[in-house]
């Protein structure tokens, strides 16, 4: 089975431009990223899955000098663009989530693909982790049947799709509770969460690509003044995504 992490990825971002090009440690946030996924052994290719629009270009370049693929497609209609670059990719499965999660779980990773050969799912969550660390596992044709039904061509937030049409099989990970942390914010959209990832790279330095999610939240129990830096910034998030969760079928 030829398994494929599509990195969604755009630098259209307005709260805080341009932040997959932010730099900790002299390296990009989305290089951060690419080096975490390239420690997963289920993964057969790693894919910046970005637009044609000219802006996007610097993640093309990022994508040659790291040695992994990249494809280009519509701007707007997110799920369109996965499907196609899985369709391009000839991949059997994918897994994605946005650039803004360097510190996505690898672990979980693994057990989403496992998870999908034992229930062959549609798509597989595992949300009860804090946000930044889950990741999604999309099955090729729901993928394409979302795009069939789908209305309109502005899909960034795709999941309703899924769960709200009862069309497709949507399964959760069984999260252990040592690992559902809701009050841990691990993504990037404000300035505020830049310098709280500026702390967790600082504190652990050239290892915090293979980070496990234990050790990230054993580091935030122990200091609760680095979580608080952007922990507002949560409600501010899900406010903006509960306006663009909107879906016509």
């Amino acid at each position: 089975m030829k398994i494929g992490f599509l990195i969604t990825a755009r630098l259209k971002s307005t709260r805080l431009p341009k932040k997959l090009l932010l730099k900790i440690n002299r390296r990009e946030i989305i290089r951060h990223m690419i080096d975490r996924l390239k420690v997963s052994k289920s993964l057969n290719n790693i894919i910046i899955c970005t637009s044609d629009n000219p802006q996007d270009k610097p993640l093309v370049k990022i994508a040659k000098e790291e040695g992994i693929d990249h494809f280009l497609g519509d701007e707007e209609d997110v799920i369109l663009r996965l499907y196609n670059n899985a369709k391009e990719f000839k991949l059997d499965y994918v897994l994605n989530i946005t650039a803004d999660c360097p510190l996505v779980s690898i672990e979980y990773i693994d057990k989403i693909v496992k998870k999908y050969r034992e229930s062959n799912a549609d798509l597989i969550r595992c949300l009860n982790l804090p946000h930044g660390l889950y990741s999604y596992g999309l099955k090729i044709d729901a993928m394409r049947k979302v795009c069939e039904i789908k209305k309109v061509n502005e899909t960034e937030v795709w999941g309703r799709y899924f769960t709200d049409t009862g069309l497709f099989n949507v399964v959760d990970l069984d999260i252990p509770k040592k690992h559902i942390r809701k009050d841990y914010r691990l993504t990037l959209d404000y300035p505020d969460d830049f310098e709280f990832f500026k702390k967790i790279f600082e504190y652990f330095g050239k290892n915090t690509y293979k980070t496990s999610i234990s050790e990230i939240i054993k580091y935030l129990d122990k200091n609760p003044q680095i979580a608080e830096i952007n922990k507002y910034c949560e409600e501010m998030y899900k406010k903006r995504i509960k306006e663009q969760e909107k879906i016509e079928v």
